[in-house]
């Protein structure tokens, strides 16, 4: 069950992760084509000086580590859209376009990442968003194109401009119209992990829950015990239990039917837990039989917790309702030891709690 739950958790979308996923690809292509531009630049090809070079290198990467820094601090969580797509996609739009325009031959693959660009931002913006950016990055290319053309319009040849950018538009919608059905997948995956969480929530509250009483079951009481010896063992924190049996059940059981003793098991569950410690835990531990779990308790102030306990519940009456007029209730105490099991720490607690019956019930002992 617990390897089950495991598996299904992992499943769920961590928003944290992929907003580092996402930065860390922005920053892969801009690495990617800023190379690309060194080799360009190197070999001729970009008609445009080293000083200016080095500014546009300079805004383009300083933009660029703010929007990491941005990612990297967590402030855009708050934000509808974290992630900052859009406004990353135009950044794209412009670097991209910037270093088209200083090249007069190969214009194209120069701007090629971008698609890489708009398959990143295709996992966020909706398929309409998508499109209305791929019409803005032909419109761009044409900007782009018509400046380029006005200052070296004898370097260049229109056709071919023109092939390339009619090439860069039908690819960028094309894209765009991969990457909308991308994005509903993923809102339909995001849907179905949302179920999925929900689903594992109710499941783990099944698996640790009574049925009757909605209280902790038998099993997760003692996930709850090895933990607190745990904390015992490597910072001394101490605990103690209440080992508490609801005297003479069994006759209400006999004399007023089960189901008046189910609604005294739950009056009693409701009690208990209304009086209760932030911290502290309370279980049903089968039958009529309970546990109360005290942190940072020994064993003398789990014993006032006790009869604070046995107390309040001498004062409910169920004869008005035709049922028992006192339900009496007798509880062991005992606070952890040592190198001791949990075993060894209930066994002890039922010492106490069998003491306090031999000693005529309706009290409290600590083993």
């Amino acid at each position: 069950m617990k390897h089950a739950l495991h598996q299904a958790e992992k499943l769920r979308l961590s928003e944290k992760r992929l907003m580092q996923r996402h930065s860390r690809s922005a920053m892969v292509i801009i690495a990617m084509h800023t190379l690309l531009c060194v080799v360009y630049f190197q070999l001729g090809y970009m008609d445009i000086s080293l000083t200016e070079a080095l500014v546009l290198a300079l805004l383009v990467w300083g933009s660029l580590l703010a929007y990491q820094l941005l990612m990297a601090t967590g402030i855009t969580f708050r934000l509808g859209e974290p992630s900052l797509s859009l406004p990353l996609i135009l950044y794209f739009i412009g670097v991209f376009m910037v270093s088209g325009y200083y090249v007069d031959e190969f214009r194209l693959s120069v701007v090629t990442l971008f698609f890489a660009a708009l398959l990143l931002v295709s996992f966020r913006l909706s398929g309409k968003v998508m499109v209305a950016v791929a019409f803005m990055a032909s419109a761009a290319y044409a900007l782009m194109l018509w400046l380029a053309l006005q200052d070296r319009w004898v370097h260049l040849s229109l056709s071919v401009e023109l092939l390339q950018w009619l090439v860069f538009a039908m690819i960028s919608v094309s894209f765009a119209v991969t990457g909308g059905s991308i994005n509903r997948l993923r809102d339909a995956l995001v849907d179905k992990n949302r179920d999925l969480a929900n689903a594992v929530k109710k499941v783990r509250e099944m698996a640790i829950r009574d049925d009757l009483t909605g209280l902790f079951n038998r099993r997760h009481l003692l996930e709850i015990l090895e933990r607190q010896r745990a904390l015992f063992s490597s910072k001394s924190v101490p605990f103690a239990v209440c080992y508490v049996d609801l005297d003479h059940f069994k006759k209400i059981n006999d004399r007023h039917g089960h189901d008046w003793g189910d609604r005294v098991l739950r009056q009693f569950s409701e009690m208990a837990l209304s009086g209760m410690r932030d911290g502290d835990h309370f279980g049903r531990l089968g039958g009529e039989e309970f546990l109360l779990v005290l942190p940072q308790s020994d064993a003398q102030g789990a014993l006032l917790v006790a009869e604070r306990l046995r107390l309040r519940w001498r004062e409910q009456r169920f004869d008005a309702q035709g049922g028992p007029a006192i339900v009496s209730l007798s509880v062991g105490v005992a606070a952890y030891q040592e190198g001791e099991r949990v075993d060894e720490l209930l066994n002890r607690a039922d010492q106490g709690l069998y003491r306090a019956k031999a000693g005529g019930r309706d009290q409290s002992r600590v083993a």
